[in-house]
């Protein structure tokens, strides 16, 4: 989900300064270049971003224990409320990842049937031109299209502007625009939900074809002539969405720009302003990271019985290096665990845990965050404070260093098929009425 995130933040920020900064230029081979590569970018980025950069070798994951509920006349339960949030919680992601993978399927299934339409014409009966392209003409009123190494044009169209349109499509296939096309459609498939994605890919289309109509002119084709063409061509009906067709772009757009003077080289410098985009897309990852296991919001107002939350967190970082024998991992491939499993370490708290009597009778409250590492034999060593809840909650520190340091050994942490020192970081909140 973070990938996601992030990369649909990626592609939203460079495909805006495309848009504002280069799609009116006439610098149509560039312009496919840099839509490329932020389609590129924008799929990549979150990878580099937490791997290479940051070298994490992988998304942490958060273990929360069932709330340990310590009642003022000194029972001891596990508060049921929290698991039924958490189900809920569960019930929401899974609507969401059904939802999305629907969506993921469907655009798929277009895809496939557009090349498999596209395939099917393209196989019929057809002749091979001069530069190795094959050309099939149909009876049925479509306007022209290229996909692949292949031209399907109506005989209409053949027998009236035949040479133009054929050359026109012969620079979508010599540019090897189909390619470009399919890469396109299947970033729109993973973030159908983003709407910059499918302006990247309406953006591409539009340079295909002001490209295919530089390469018409140049051939010293009329240019009024081609003009027309392309009115007319407007007016008929596209074959399939994964083709480079005649009437793809808008045809204004196509007129303005055959029209427009070539744009003063320098212009291309205007790329640079790509760079700021590229660096707040990787700040955007860095926040997407550090936020995606917030600290629990202490509310000192809740009304609720006296109680203590006690949850263990997973620290965000990871050392994927080669140390010495003295490094501390945060995560590793098999995490220590308590002697008996989850069920074992709550019946541990449930036995140890007290509310302090003076904080109770004081009404202090506070959350306390502690530290300790799991050593390489299972002992519980290096425990230490670090967040206090406060000069007046001593003793809420205390309690909760007590707890932590008295631990038994856990079975040690593996990396590698190596046993490893691992750090935890757990966060005890005490809350009263």
């Amino acid at each position: 989900m973070i990938y996601l995130i992030v990369s649909a933040v990626s592609l939203a920020l460079m495909v805006a300064v495309y848009r504002l900064t280069l799609s009116r230029t006439t610098f149509h081979g560039f312009n496919r270049f840099v839509l490329l590569a932020t389609l590129a970018f924008a799929a990549v980025v979150p990878v580099i971003h937490f791997q290479s950069i940051s070298s994490r070798a992988s998304v942490p994951i958060n273990y929360m224990l069932s709330e340990i509920m310590v009642y003022a006349d000194g029972t001891l339960g596990v508060n049921p409320a929290q698991a039924t949030e958490s189900g809920g919680s569960i019930s929401i992601l899974s609507v969401i990842t059904v939802v999305y993978l629907a969506g993921v399927i469907f655009c798929l299934l277009r895809i496939a049937i557009g090349i498999l339409s596209s395939e099917i014409i393209c196989h019929r009966r057809s002749r091979t031109l001069a530069d190795g392209t094959r050309l099939v003409i149909t009876e049925r009123n479509y306007a022209p299209f290229s996909w692949r190494n292949c031209i399907v044009i109506s005989r209409k169209d053949y027998e009236s502007n035949g040479a133009m349109i054929i050359a026109h499509e012969q620079a979508h296939v010599h540019h090897h625009h189909s390619f470009d096309l399919i890469l396109a459609q299947l970033f729109c498939a993973v973030q159908w939900f983003n709407p910059a994605a499918w302006m990247l890919r309406r953006s591409l289309l539009e340079v295909h074809e002001f490209e295919a109509d530089a390469s018409v002119l140049e051939d010293g084709f009329d240019g009024r002539h081609y003009q027309i063409c392309l009115v007319r061509a407007a007016l008929q009906g596209s074959f399939a969405t994964t083709t480079n067709n005649f009437s793809n772009c808008s045809t204004k757009k196509r007129i303005i720009m055959m029209n427009r003077h070539s744009t003063n080289p320098w212009a291309r410098l205007r790329v640079l302003l790509m760079l700021p985009a590229v660096a707040l897309s990787v700040i955007v990852a860095s926040s997407c990271k550090q936020d995606a296991n917030p600290e629990m919001d202490v509310n000192t107002k809740d009304v609720l019985p006296t109680s203590v939350y006690w949850d263990i967190e997973e620290c965000e970082e990871c050392e994927t290096e080669e140390a010495d024998t003295s490094q501390v991992f945060m995560v590793v491939e098999e995490m220590p665990e308590f002697p008996g499993g989850t069920e074992a370490l709550l019946e541990y708290l449930r036995s140890n845990l007290q509310y302090p009597e003076r904080c109770k009778e004081n009404n202090i409250q506070g959350r306390v965050l502690i530290t300790f590492v799991v050593n390489k034999d299972g002992s519980i060593v290096e425990p230490a404070v670090v967040k206090s809840a406060g000069p007046e909650g001593v003793e809420l520190d205390v309690e909760a260093l007590r707890v932590v340091s008295s631990m038994p050994a856990w079975t040690p942490g593996k990396q590698k098929g190596e046993t490893v020192r691992v750090k935890y970081t757990v966060p005890v909140t005490f809350r009263m009425n």
